[in-house]
């Protein structure tokens, strides 16, 4: 049917109901859309809860900024911290799906980084993913039919530093990190498989890259929401290469003005489209 003959038709449609049973059906899904969000709201509260805290970043005494900007208000992306002995550890992660799918996921995720690191004697970063890739596929690969299991994954980047020898170690799964020093920036990638989606890599492994940093080193752990994001004259995506740039231009300031440069980037890049995926990045100083 002509879209004009069906915008008739269900304007005739409307015309037969009763103003009265109209007013009520509105009512009842503005109320239903009400909840939703409240409940939305209420779960980005508590899941942001389960993340690091201003506290847990000034215990560490490293100067940092976070940038966290979900999507659908809650989301797949997420940020840890940690501290083992000597070593003191952050990882980014980034999980399939967006808004409440992307948000248990994380949560899963956050719970199995808290036993691994703080139950487990594992000795490199590297590790830590190897045993979170086969806590994930345990979770999810329960169907007989290999072929409709579940599938989610989650790409993720975690580093590990001792301030005594000041050696950094990096293990990424599809996740990778900036260092910058110098007006000098390094890439560091990780391992080109996620954690989970079984059929993509069989006999995984996930290696342990071993750094001896500089003072005054400044590191980014990121998703790729923010070099994904569509806009500009031309909406393209931002890209690696604007990411790299745009960080190395701002790496002068403290880490405070770092983060409000890039917000302002993103939103000035965005504009009046819309936003693409979940963003976060996390900077520390050293």
């Amino acid at each position: 049917m002509p879209k004009v003959l069906l915008c008739r038709a269900m304007a005739t449609l409307l015309d037969d109901i009763p103003y009265g049973e109209l007013k009520k059906a509105y009512n009842h899904l503005e109320k239903k859309n009400k909840d939703l969000i409240d409940g939305l709201y209420y779960a980005a509260f508590v899941q942001q809860g389960l993340m690091p805290q201003e506290r847990h970043f000034t215990k560490l005494g490293y100067p940092y900024f976070v940038y966290y900007n979900p999507l659908q208000i809650i989301g797949g992306d997420f940020f840890w911290i940690g501290n083992k002995g000597d070593w003191d550890l952050m990882a980014v992660g980034d999980c399939t799906g967006h808004g409440v799918s992307g948000a248990m996921l994380s949560t899963l995720a956050i719970g199995f980084l808290n036993y691994l690191v703080f139950s487990k004697k594992l000795n490199n970063v590297g590790d830590i993913i190897s045993e979170l890739d086969k806590k994930w596929i345990e979770t999810f690969n329960k169907a007989d039919d290999v072929e409709n299991a579940n599938n989610d994954w989650l790409e993720i980047s975690i580093m590990a530093y001792n301030k005594k020898t000041k050696q950094l170690q990096f293990a990424g799964a599809m996740g990778s990190a900036l260092l910058i020093h110098d007006n000098e920036i390094t890439k560091i990638l990780g391992n080109s498989y996620p954690v989970g989606g079984w059929q993509i890599e069989k006999n995984r492994v996930y290696t342990t890259q071993k750094i001896e940093l500089k003072k005054n080193t400044k590191l980014y752990l990121y998703s790729d929401g923010y070099k994904d994001q569509f806009g500009g004259i031309n909406n393209k995506r931002i890209g690696s290469n604007s990411f790299g740039k745009l960080l190395l231009s701002i790496s002068k300031f403290n880490l405070t003005v770092q983060r409000e440069e890039l917000e302002n980037n993103f939103l000035l890049w965005k504009g009046e489209h819309e936003q693409t995926d979940d963003v976060c990045v996390v900077a520390i100083e050293f």
